[in-house]
This record gives C-alpha cells, structure tokens and sequence, in this order.
C-alpha cells in the first residue's frame, strides 16, 4: 500500500480519518496547547482543518522566522523537497498555506501507516522476523 502525500487525497474526504489527523495534528503542536473544532462534514473535512491551521502557523511562522520553520517540518517530518514540490504546484498560493496543507496531509500519512502497521490484515501476509 503506498502512503505517499500525493497518494492519500481520498482518505481527506473521509470523516473518520479526518478527525484522527486531527488528533495527531493536535500532538504535533502540543507545546502550542492548539486545539481545534472537530469538523462534521467529511466533504469539507480538509479545508476546515487548513482554515484553522493556516492563521496560526502563519502568525507562528512570522513571529519566529525562517529557522523555527525549518526546525517545525524537520519535527513534523516534512521534507524539503515536499515542499518545494508542493509549492511548485500551487504557485498562486500563500507559502504558509502550502505548508499547513502539507503539514495536514503529513499527520493524515501517520494515521494511514501507523494504522497499516496495526492491522490484521498485514499479519496475515506474513510481517513476523521468524519467516
């Protein structure tokens, strides 16, 4: 099962796994003491979580600067080329708004695998050190 960022847009329309990137994405800033509402819609699910992201990274990223960014993704896992990637796609788009629908998708990509790695289903295959 690929997990990539790019991979992983039909599981934002999901409720479900909505809310559990933004459980994550509540640890992710826990230092921050962020809490968000918790969408209802599963359709809308992802841009509700970007609207209330995306201010206070922003706000967060021009208090801090260039250095606590960096030290955010490396944190949250977002590589370099992730971002470049992505802001090569949504050129008319704000910086800190890439990186809040990175960071997003990030926390969603932790959900999936860890999700992965937990199920029956995986065992069944054949996952076990002694084969």
């Amino acid at each position: 099962m690929d997990f990539g960022l790019q991979n992983i847009e039909d599981y934002t329309k999901d409720l479900a796994w909505m809310l559990k990137a933004l459980e994550q994405l509540e640890k992710e800033f826990q230092v921050e003491n962020w809490v968000f509402r918790k969408p209802l819609n599963p359709t809308t699910a992802f841009e509700e979580i970007t609207l209330q992201l995306h201010p206070k990274l922003k706000e967060m990223i021009e208090q801090r600067g260039d250095d606590y960014c960096k030290q955010l993704l490396y944190t949250i896992d977002v590589s370099e080329s992730q971002v470049a990637k992505a802001a090569a796609l949504e050129v008319d788009a704000d910086f800190s708004q890439v990186l809040t629908k990175l960071i997003i998708r990030r926390c969603l990509q932790k959900v999936l695998i860890r999700n992965y790695y937990k199920s029956p289903e995986k065992d069944a295959l054949g996952s076990s050190l002694e084969e």
